[in-house]
């Protein structure tokens, strides 16, 4: 009875293709906020605020960091767990 449940689940279940929202967002989203965050950091910068510029420039460099490290270990999670346990 439970497999039967669980082969009409999955018959039912949506499939839903994420890459093409994901490469969207990457190309599109990402780019407009590094744009107000730049027009931010000029703004605050014709106020002589030096700096808080350098502070926040550090902040988004450290954040990218961050964010591609994630990426690298989702990424290749697989890899890195069979490299360091030798399974």
């Amino acid at each position: 009875m439970n497999t039967l449940l669980a082969q009409i689940t999955v018959m039912a279940a949506p499939d839903f293709n994420s890459e093409g929202v994901v490469q969207w967002a990457v190309q599109n989203i990402i780019p407009l906020v590094l744009l107000v965050v730049g027009i931010g950091i000029i703004a605050s910068a014709r106020k002589g605020q030096m700096s808080q510029n350098a502070m926040t420039v550090t902040n988004i460099m450290l954040g990218c960091v961050v964010i591609a490290g994630a990426a690298l270990f989702y990424g290749f999670a697989g890899n890195i767990a069979t490299f360091v346990f030798r399974g």
